[in-house]
């Protein structure tokens, strides 16, 4: 896949695009997510913009489903654009709906639940092309609790 280089004219991404990846976690039915990559060329469902230094992850949960906690490399600002969420970050939990946003430390622990009733739709956005997310269990379809992202990371 060819990357966009910044010699060329921009143009738009469309976030809600992409075919996801399914992520869980065994033995919890609502340790359970849809995400993607968009601005990560190479990673799964990913396009073909690349940022170069910022990474966006988008989070797709459905009522009662959360993305477990887990620690990143890297800063974080969450910002919900459908639906409405509780966030814990470090020992502070808070609920935000659409248009909300908050910012997650470097190495904090952090999760995400939808506590609506239509999905939840989170972005996570970092100041970096590379991430290192640690999760309490592994993740499936990955097999590990440690995933990296970016440009020199092993996605497959």
């Amino acid at each position: 896949m060819a990357v966009q280089s910044r010699d060329e004219d921009l143009r738009p991404v469309r976030l809600y695009q992409f075919e996801g990846r399914d992520v869980w976690q065994e033995g919890d039915e609502h340790a359970r997510l849809r995400g993607y990559f968009p601005l990560s060329p190479g990673t799964p469902g990913a396009g073909d913009v690349s940022g170069e230094d910022l990474m966006m992850v988008c989070i797709e949960l459905e009522p009662g489903n959360y993305l477990p906690t887990h620690r990143d490399s890297n800063e974080e600002l969450l910002h919900v654009t459908t639906g409405t969420v509780e966030a814990t970050v470090g020992k502070t939990t808070m609920e935000l709906t659409a248009g909300e946003m908050t910012l997650v430390p470097v190495d904090v622990p952090h999760s995400i639940r939808n506590v609506g009733s239509g999905t939840a739709h989170v972005l996570g956005i970092f100041p970096n092309d590379e991430l290192t997310s640690t999760f309490e269990k592994p993740l499936e379809p990955f097999g590990t609790a440690v995933l990296t992202i970016g440009p020199d990371a092993d996605t497959e």
